[in-house]
């Protein structure tokens, strides 16, 4: 059995395309990453996630530089940078890449960073509001089919 299930998964990692990205896509999806801003982002994403951590748990204010660390060490921009562009590289045309690229360097583009941080930050206080209202229906659904679960027990 331990035979058939190595060669099962031999043959598919022999059947996937081992490729190496070509290099007019991976700078053309550096670019892309450049013109939207894509390390800032990075950056004030990163700033929400740990201030989410710091008030969703108290003592974390105590190592609050600990965890700043962290995310310097493993979720910076250069530690993830050549993972996006094999991302971006992958999922994109050189064409579309550069495409996107003159957008985010367009007036419209320009504007769409520079509101794409409040808009994040609206969007999800909006969406935590809505789940907060509807969170007591979701407990008392999960009550519901608790209570009988152990009635039929």
């Amino acid at each position: 059995m331990k035979r058939i299930l190595l060669g099962a998964l031999l043959g598919a990692a022999l059947a996937m395309p081992a490729y190496a990205l070509d290099e007019d896509a991976v700078a053309a999806a550096r670019d892309l990453l450049e013109a939207s801003r894509a390390e800032q982002m990075l950056d004030i994403v990163t700033e929400q996630i740990k201030a989410n951590i710091l008030m969703a748990d108290p003592d974390a204010g105590a190592h609050a530089e600990v965890i700043s660390q962290f995310f310097a060490e493993h979720l910076g921009y250069h530690q993830l940078e050549a993972d996006l562009i094999t991302l971006y590289a992958e999922a994109f045309t050189t064409g579309e890449l550069r495409e996107l690229a003159h957008f985010y360097r367009s007036p419209v583009g320009q504007k769409s960073l520079d509101l794409m941080p409040e808009l994040m930050q609206r969007s999800n206080a909006l969406t935590m509001q809505r789940l907060q209202a509807a969170l007591p229906k979701l407990e008392a659904e999960l009550q519901a089919i608790k209570a009988e679960q152990q009635a039929g027990q």
